[in-house]
């Protein structure tokens, strides 16, 4: 008899309850959810936990998932956010915990290595983008064979070969930031042949029970479930608001990569725009700490949104990242920082203050921020502190961007050099075409204000022309959470009135997003470098009015 794919069994639980499907998906991934919690949390009781609530989320969104979906890496990724939400401020002591345990239970010749990486194995894979890391779970988690991973990604086999091999190439680059040096090959031995273990006996017969049945849940776990959807739904809700800027501006080295040559096809001679951006990128490696405010303008077919901001700064690891935006019609508040102790970001719209999130690393809290901040959390943090996600410099000295020097400028007072990049949709992976038929990325033109003197960056505008955005579409279970979130009962009345709503929103935002041409200026005032700061200036939460 021919064993059902993931898709068909939550299609039959979806349509009939049937608790054997969903028993049969537990049974098929309850080691790897169990393992990725146990590496996460070190303690093998709040493993069990997390591993019941992930599931008990994915029976309450099978009905919700798309074909598309690839079931073990929304698996994993549920189990590290639901992790993420569980370990709180207990991370480190944790992760020093697991260590000890893993280094207590393997076996060479992979033990070595996977001593080193295993209580990070969660932060690295939370730096990959979701193809990334699906194809890392299924290749090394599910240890499948290249022909498997490439037909579940939908791609030929020797593109997926290259996807898991760059995406373990991103994974050795982030260990050996961490001053761990191992080779791509010793990181795929380790996490084969350790990411996945036995879970404990009678845990998948628990939790397929606890997930359709919804008996006997203690208030962890109730509690986990909740956080852990209503993160996603958070998320979810944040990329539609944020796509204008978090996908379309920060990018990363793929959003400019038109080669080094002249308009006649000739090697450019080294100009005087690579060593002002060499000389840029030499002066934040130089500072301590920096601190500013300033303004972030949005233009979008049209409508003009305007985000103000505070910067602050210091290395290695502190940061305070403060936003308003205001309106006729609301005052939305953000602030993302660390003190030293952990990365957090609260949010607050008008009265009504939302927990602040714990996230696992720098990288993760900064760039979750990027388009509700209008990108105050990535130009400049993730210059100074050199991340993918926002360092505008990085790209340009790699020599894979061609740029011009144009007139000299005065930004605020500060007399500056204008240095601009082009990059063409053609450029792009699949054409510039985004993910899941949201719309394509059009042309794009950076243009950056770098001081004379200070060589600091005081002015950025990112213009894009034939960009189109389809925006998402909610379902009722989705406006039913919002409702709760909102202390609202879920009538049938609320819920078409909050409909309506959000319909009426989503026209308005289509309009402007399928307008194709988008202009978002950020602007850097009062700049203070090498200022001693102490880790009570970054621990502060959203400011009172």
């Amino acid at each position: 008899m021919t064993e059902l794919d993931d898709h068909e069994l939550l299609a039959d639980y979806v349509r009939s309850a049937s608790e054997a499907a969903f028993a049969a998906l537990v049974a098929r991934y309850v080691n790897l959810v169990h393992s990725a919690a146990l590496r996460f949390t070190g303690n093998p009781h709040h493993a069990e936990e997390i591993t019941q609530a992930v599931f008990i989320i994915l029976a309450r969104k099978a009905g919700s998932l798309p074909r598309s979906v690839v079931v073990s890496g929304w698996l994993y990724q549920s189990a590290r956010l639901t992790a993420a939400n569980f370990v709180k401020g207990e991370i480190r002591r944790q992760n020093r915990e697991q260590e000890a345990y893993m280094q207590s239970t393997l076996n060479e010749p992979e033990a070595k290595a996977w001593r080193q990486i295993g209580p990070l194995l969660e932060e690295a894979m939370g730096s990959l983008g979701e193809t990334d890391r699906n194809a890392v779970v299924l290749r090394f988690f599910e240890n499948k064979s290249a022909r498997e991973v490439a037909a579940t990604l939908k791609l030929k086999e020797e593109a997926a070969h290259k996807r898991v091999h760059r995406a373990v190439e991103k994974l050795r680059r982030f260990f050996t930031k961490r001053g761990i040096a191992l080779s791509g090959a010793a990181i795929a031995g380790a996490v084969s042949a350790n990411s996945v273990q036995a879970a404990p006996a009678g845990l998948a017969a628990a939790a397929a029970t606890a997930a359709v049945k919804g008996t006997l849940l203690s208030a962890t776990i109730t509690t986990l479930v909740k956080g852990t959807m209503k993160t996603m739904t958070w998320m979810k809700l944040k990329f539609a608001v944020g796509m204008g800027t978090a996908v379309l501006l920060v990018g990363g080295a793929a959003t400019m990569v038109i080669s080094q040559t002249s308009t006649d096809g000739q090697p450019m001679t080294p100009a005087r725009p690579l060593e002002i951006i060499k000389k840029s990128q030499a002066a934040y490696a130089a500072l301590d700490s920096y601190s500013d405010s300033g303004s972030s303008q949005s233009e979008v077919g049209g409508a003009s949104t305007t985000i103000t901001f505070n910067l602050r700064l210091q290395r290695p690891n502190l940061y305070r990242v403060e936003w308003t935006e205001a309106s006729a019609f609301f005052t939305s508040r953000g602030v993302a920082w660390s003190a030293g102790n952990g990365d957090y970001l609260l949010m607050q719209h008008g009265q009504n203050n939302v927990q602040p999130a714990r996230y696992p690393n720098m990288e993760e809290a900064l760039s979750s921020a990027t388009g509700v901040s209008g990108q105050a959390s990535a130009i400049l943090p993730g210059t100074f502190f050199q991340q993918t996600w926002g360092d505008v410099l990085k790209t340009p000295v790699s020599g894979k961007t061609r740029f011009t020097q144009q007139e000299d400028e005065v930004i605020a007072g500060v007399d500056c050099y204008v240095v601009s990049s082009s990059r063409d949709p053609a450029d792009l992976p699949n054409q510039g075409k985004l993910p899941g038929n949201m719309g394509k990325i059009g042309k794009k033109t950076t243009t950056l204000w770098i001081g004379k003197q200070d060589y600091l960056i005081h002015q950025t505008q990112t213009h894009l022309e034939g960009t189109s955005i389809k925006m998402p579409e909610f379902s009722d279970s989705q406006i039913k959470g919002m409702l709760k979130e909102s202390n609202t009962p879920a009538t049938p009345e609320a819920i078409a009135a909050r409909r309506k709503l959000l319909d009426a929103a989503s026209q308005q935002a289509q309009s402007l997003m399928t307008s194709g041409k988008f202009t978002f200026t950020q602007t850097h005032e009062n700049i203070v470098v090498n200022k001693k700061f102490s880790p009570a200036d970054f621990a502060r939460e959203i400011n009172p009015k």
